[in-house]
């Protein structure tokens, strides 16, 4: 094993990607459980502000999400579910508008910003909507997201929402 002979896990490419992030991006959670117990960097993000929870979040990769959740109270600002990329999308937008409905459970379940906006003023429920997310839409309303939080560029009414749930 590489790590067995002293490679650097917390070496980042010239992207800013290391190798928690790629084993989040790529769902290696064998490679991420190995890659933990040598203490690397867990909150180092990329060129990008991607976080390894918001990866595993955007490609749906429960697996890894879970673990995340596990460790949370050892490894609290690596496994925090409101990190924000250069965009300022959290992993609960990113799940949502890859509609990952256990992902959005967990991360709400576990205290995610359901009114946070990103940096165009959309709010969660607009990701979920704009890619026909119904059931995602359902939990998000259940939880009273607000539909209207920093909503200036893309106003969403009730209406829209209804119809689609």
């Amino acid at each position: 094993m590489l790590l067995d002979k002293g490679a650097n896990y917390n070496k980042c490419d010239n992207n800013g990607w290391s190798p928690v992030l790629s084993a989040c991006r790529y769902g290696h959670s064998n490679s991420k459980d190995v890659i933990i117990r040598q203490r690397a960097a867990y909150d180092t993000c990329n060129n990008t502000g991607w976080s390894p929870v918001l990866t595993a979040c955007r490609y749906g990769h429960t697996e890894i999400v879970k673990c995340f959740r596990q460790r949370q109270d050892d490894v609290r600002q690596w496994a925090d579910c409101n990190t924000c990329d250069n965009d300022g999308r959290s992993p609960v937008m990113c799940a949502c508008r890859n509609g990952h409905i256990e992902i959005v459970r967990m991360l709400l379940d576990n205290g995610a910003d359901y009114n946070k906006c990103d940096n165009n003023s959309l709010v969660i429920c607009n990701f979920a909507c704009r890619y026909g997310h119904t059931e995602i839409i359902r939990m998000l309303l259940k939880q009273r997201a607000d539909y209207n939080t920093c909503n200036n560029k893309r106003p969403v009414s009730s209406d829209n929402l209804a119809k689609r749930s």
